[in-house]
């Protein structure tokens, strides 16, 4: 089955931020990103909340992307803590409990 066009377009938004992060933000290798129909779903971790905003960012610059949805969570580094994304307009909430 041959692929098509919107499949080869979004495979190639994925590849070229995959190989954003591994340049700019030590790999991309913690996290899933899903691409379909130009919309990119982060799925994962960062290790902190300025990290998650930057992956947003390097996926909103690719060419082709309509819509990012970041789902990312970032893991609190002195505690352990995983902390989910914050609500639109709210704080972060707890997500589960530490990691060891």
């Amino acid at each position: 089955m041959k692929p098509t066009l919107a499949a080869a377009s979004d495979s190639a938004i994925r590849e070229q931020l995959i190989a954003e992060l591994d340049r700019n933000l030590s790999g991309a290798g913690r996290n899933n990103i899903v691409v379909k129909d130009g919309v990119v779903d982060l799925w994962g971790y960062a290790f902190s909340d300025h990290e998650r905003e930057a992956i947003q960012v390097a996926a909103e610059n690719i060419p082709g992307v309509k819509e990012v949805r970041n789902h990312l969570a970032w893991i609190e580094p002195l505690t352990g803590m995983i902390l989910d994304s914050p609500p639109e307009n709210g704080p972060s909430q707890t997500a589960g409990a530490p990691m060891h």
